[in-house]
């Protein structure tokens, strides 16, 4: 996959954090109330047994406890590829979306729906959409950068991630629609910045394969020369 343009990650990112500025707005004049409630309604009644193990299976995908250690993993070969100070993108993406939500947390915009077994926790915007949505996307961008994946494959696996763990939280009744909502369009901000960022610090990934197939000819000549 070709690099995306500095407009483009810039574009990205206004628009996302334009977005979440104005959904902040409506939840803090609660215009999204009389919405989120008669969502919450029509999601409970279709609730099932099944459904909720699924919930609870991907819930885990947003903690930062889970990330942080699969950003780790995806950094590493990077940083072996020579990508230089660019291959921290996955591990930035997960300490900036984990400590953006504890901000978030800190601002306490609103609280969780009722019957929550933690009825006074902030729950605007869904930290698990958000720390998926950042992490997911930035591994996408930097993974489809690298050619490990195609690009088309690689963010709809990380946009399956992101919509599985906001829904589920949605669907488990931990969060109003309006958290994922934020949560996503915040995480996607995050995650464009992380990969600008991989893209100003990193090599072209072409031009290190390239670097690293002259070097193992040279290497292969020379010794056929010490041989000879």
């Amino acid at each position: 996959m070709r690099a995306a343009s500095a407009f483009s990650f810039v574009s990205t990112a206004c628009c996302m954090l334009g977005g979440f500025a104005y959904l902040t707005r409506a939840v803090s004049r609660r215009d999204v109330v009389a919405a989120d409630k008669m969502l919450r309604g029509e999601v409970q009644k279709a609730r099932v047994s099944e459904g909720d193990g699924f919930a609870e299976a991907v819930g885990p995908i947003g903690k930062e406890w889970f990330h942080a250690p699969v950003a780790a993993v995806l950094s590493l070969p990077l940083w072996r590829r020579g990508a230089g100070a660019g291959s921290v993108a996955p591990l930035l993406a997960s300490a900036a979306s984990e400590l953006t939500s504890r901000g978030f947390d800190r601002l306490h915009l609103r609280t969780v729906p009722p019957g929550h077994p933690h009825p006074r926790k902030p729950s605007f915007p869904s930290g698990q959409a958000l720390e998926t949505s950042a992490v997911a996307l930035t591994a996408a961008y930097t993974l489809a950068r690298e050619g490990d994946i195609k690009a088309v494959p690689a963010f709809v696996a990380a946009g399956t991630l992101a919509l599985a763990t906001s829904a589920g939280r949605v669907y488990l009744d931990r969060h109003w629609v309006s958290d994922a909502i934020g949560g996503f369009l915040i995480g996607t901000a995050i995650a464009a910045g992380c990969s600008a960022l991989y893209e100003g610090l990193s090599d072209d990934p072409e031009d290190r394969a390239g670097q690293r197939q002259f070097h193992r000819r040279r290497s292969i000549t020379q010794n056929d020369v010490v041989v000879t």
